[in-house]
């Protein structure tokens, strides 16, 4: 099978590219995911008003004559030779797939940093996870405690604080540029944490039974490992001012790249830089 345009990653960015590529007259085109439906972590906070931007991609993306892999994961790129298409092999459902493409973007995302990648101290009981996670636990109807710690740094968590509080959750919203978290308490669940004012050392304590906490991110670019697709120290993708990788013909946007803050998914510049890519003979 091979494809003029393969997209790694059917979130938000993924499917922002999908519909640019469609504008632009490419007929031919994968999309991959290994989620169970589009939109990425999160899409089930849509229909909230912090994600009005997110929700219209997702919205538009239901017009996409492309062919869409859920559940579907790439576990090994393999680069072109001497300008020949890009080898993919996905996992899928029905097995592995190998596949071909001339283009590729990647626009696999990232995970949330948890407690344990930013070395908090404390014992290690339950009752503490990223926002994804308990994201996860809400869609499945699950209901993740009653005295709830939330540390608010991005929009994710800020909407989750909300849905939490309409749930009769009593949250206590830790702001993420103010306060940092110094240890955690609990034997069999967490009970306590401890956290300290940035500008100010003041320290203090809070009692909770549920601690939504991540910071910093751990990009997916784990199929990328033996690759020649340049990575950094952190396994962020390596890329240029214009999404490019080290590959020709490979491009790479969000945050699984080390300029995450450079190409905002809303921005004109990374609408254009996606186009340019996208229409490159």
């Amino acid at each position: 099978m091979a494809y003029e345009l393969v997209i790694i990653g059917a979130g938000i960015t993924g499917l922002k590219s999908a519909l640019i590529a469609q504008k632009s007259g490419l007929k031919d085109v994968l999309i991959i995911d290994y989620e169970k439906q589009k939109g990425g972590f999160g899409s089930s906070l849509f229909d909230r008003e912090e994600f009005g931007e997110e929700k219209k991609i997702l919205e538009e993306s239901d017009q996409l004559t492309y062919e869409i892999w859920t559940q579907s994961t790439a576990v090994g790129f393999f680069a072109g030779e001497e300008g020949g298409n890009h080898q993919i092999s996905v996992q899928t459902p029905e097995g592995t797939k190998e596949i071909e493409a001339k283009k590729v973007l990647l626009c696999t995302g990232s995970l949330e940093k948890p407690r344990e990648g930013n070395k908090i101290p404390g014992t290690r009981p339950a009752g503490v996870m990223t926002s994804q996670m308990a994201v996860g636990l809400l869609e499945r109807d699950y209901k993740i405690g009653t005295k709830i710690a939330i540390y608010e740094n991005s929009k994710l968590t800020e909407a989750l604080a909300g849905l939490l509080e309409e749930k009769g959750a009593e949250v206590n919203r830790l702001n993420g540029e103010e306060v940092e978290i110094t240890n955690i308490k609990g034997v069999s669940r967490i009970c306590e944490i401890e956290v300290k004012n940035k500008s100010t050392g003041e320290k203090a304590s809070y009692p909770c039974d549920t601690l939504i906490y991540s910071n910093g991110k751990i990009p997916c670019t784990f199929y990328l490992k033996g690759s020649e697709v340049e990575l950094d120290d952190e396994q962020n993708i390596k890329v240029d001012e214009k999404g490019n990788t080290n590959i020709a013909r490979v491009a790479a946007f969000g945050s699984c790249t080390n300029k995450t803050e450079k190409f905002d998914v809303f921005s004109a510049e990374t609408e254009n830089a996606i186009r340019e890519f996208i229409q490159q003979q």
